[in-house]
Order: structure tokens, then sequence, then C-alpha cells
């Protein structure tokens, strides 16, 4: 589709995990992690901080729902409902929803996570 970006994940024994973000010109990139949409910039500041690399499916999962938590902006955008897939060896390379579990863990993880560091920064203040 013209105008718009979108993201292709795949998982295979021989190559492991790939994510490449192709752009409307039908230009292609290879990534660790990316970001699509209104909040990318700042998604893209915190996905630089993760070591991917060294870090379980799940451990991204929970790191994921914190940016997505850490970039939506309460006073301007509409509640959401998290809703999170994955694609990798914990799937046997087949795209899936996150289950229910994994999804309400992250979930907690994340909001506790902005919790406290909402309250160091009252602290440092």
């Amino acid at each position: 589709p013209f105008g718009c970006s979108f993201m292709l994940g795949s998982y295979s024994v021989n190559d492991g995990a790939q994510l490449y973000m192709i752009d409307p010109s039908g230009v292609s990139y290879g990534y660790w992690g990316c970001a699509i949409g209104k909040a990318r910039q700042a998604a893209k500041t915190e996905i630089e901080k993760l070591q991917m690399k060294e870090m379980t499916c799940r451990d991204v999962v929970k790191e994921v729902a914190k940016i997505i938590y850490i970039v939506h902006d309460e006073v301007k955008d509409k509640a959401f409902e998290l809703e999170l897939s994955w694609v990798g060896e914990i799937t046997k390379g087949r795209h899936e929803i996150v289950p229910k579990d994994i999804r309400e863990e992250a979930e907690k993880y994340a909001k506790e996570s902005l919790k406290e560091e909402d309250e160091s920064d009252d602290d440092n203040m």
C-alpha cells in the first residue's frame, strides 16, 4: 500500500529472528527492534536502550509493553487495549497472539515500572 510503512517479522532455525520495516517507496531495512506510527521516535529511543540479543522472548514482550505505556499520552491519546503478537522459536516460527497470561504479566510489569519511575521522579523534586 502506498503511503504507509509496515513491519515483517519471521523466524527460522537457520536464520533466527528477523525483523524488517518496508517503507512506502518499497525500500526495506532490517532491525532488532523498530517502531511505526505517531510516537515512533520516542519508542525508537526506548528500543535502542535494550540489549535484545541477550533477552528472551518473554523479556522482550515485557519491555515492549513498557515502551507502549511510556509513549502513550493519556491527555492526547484515547484509552487502549494492549494487543501483542510474536513469532520466534517459542512459537515454532508461526505468528501468534501472545498468550493471555504472558500479556497480563507484561502489562503488570509495564504499569509497575512506570509507577516506580514516577515515584522516583517525585522523590527527586
